[in-house]
């Protein structure tokens, strides 16, 4: 019985089929194949050329010659009769090395993927209903899925495809956000009115916005950007608010926080204004949410949820 590592006559030959294609954009003719499948089997010209009415000096002189410089050519050393199979196995073995080289070398992906990356796997339905939505006045998108699952990937070509559409876009990380801020309702507010500003490359009016006596904290973030960062602009904005369970612990935060996205995400269905606005907010599946905020998020987090 043959060993099913063994080298067959039919994998020869579709090794060298695949080194001469490689080399010369052309496959071996059936004449090549035959002097080839003779020198297989230790065959002499001579015997080769009885069995198939050729002349053994046209095979061995003209065909086989020339044959032997091809793959000698494409393997970068001296094939000849009596050493051709041992070369097609050495070839087998070399281009296994490099593809097991090939994928160790590939960058595992840490955060984002780019753009132009091979390692993304695009989800057509996924992107093009995720596209479909922020073309939407006032839409909202929520993003929930584990850890290590691509949400910031998607996000980072849901942006892109925003830009394409010429609007305006701010991405921001959470997770990155000091916690004297995080737990500290109109602090957050604050920054975030400042970071969005920012990244607007608008001035920092929250002097001229902020009502420290009788507004609250949301109030005050609703109005700074009503009537300053949305109407300094003239083009739909795309705001992505990624990992916000990073507010999740901190229920008087994420309650407040969340009650205003609701009442913009309402305010543009009726409000042009509130129309240019197009939120994109991420979250992991597995920080544990309060039953109570848990509710608050499937309230408000419409669009096209992962």
């Amino acid at each position: 019985m043959k060993s099913e590592s063994e080298f067959t006559w039919s994998q020869a030959k579709e090794r060298a089929n695949q080194i001469i294609f490689q080399n010369t954009g052309t496959h071996l003719s059936d004449l090549e194949i035959l002097i080839l499948q003779g020198a297989w089997e230790k065959q002499t010209y001579i015997q080769i050329a009885q069995e198939n009415g050729y002349s053994a000096e046209y095979l061995n002189k003209d065909v086989g010659n020339k044959m032997w410089s091809k793959f000698s050519t494409a393997l970068g050393e001296k094939i000849t009769k009596k050493n051709f199979k041992e070369a097609l196995q050495r070839w087998k073995e070399d281009n296994n090395n490099q593809f097991v080289s090939s994928i160790v070398k590939l960058p595992f992906p840490e955060g984002a993927v780019a753009l132009d990356s091979p390692l993304y796997i695009e989800r057509e339905n996924v992107e093009n209903l995720c596209y479909q939505t922020i073309e939407n006045p006032g839409s909202l998108i929520r993003i929930k899925a584990p850890k290590l699952m691509g949400k910031t990937s998607l996000i980072m070509r849901i942006l892109a495809q925003a830009k394409a559409q010429n609007y305006r876009t701010v991405y921001l990380d959470l997770s990155s956000v000091n916690r004297t801020v995080i737990t500290n309702l109109d602090k957050f507010l604050k920054w975030l009115c400042l970071t969005v500003g920012r990244q607007l490359n608008l001035e920092n009016q929250l002097d001229n916005y902020w009502d420290t006596e009788i507004l609250g904290s949301n109030d005050n973030c609703t109005v700074y950007f009503e009537e300053y960062l949305l109407t300094e602009i003239d083009t739909p904005l795309v705001l992505c608010l990624d990992a916000v369970d990073r507010l999740f612990p901190y229920t008087e935060v994420i309650e407040d926080f969340f009650g205003m996205l609701r009442f913009w995400h309402e305010r543009g269905k009726i409000s042009d204004v509130w129309k240019r606005l197009r939120l994109v907010i991420a979250h992991s599946t597995e920080v544990y949410i309060p039953l109570d905020i848990n509710q608050l998020v499937a309230t408000i987090l419409l669009g096209c949820g992962m």
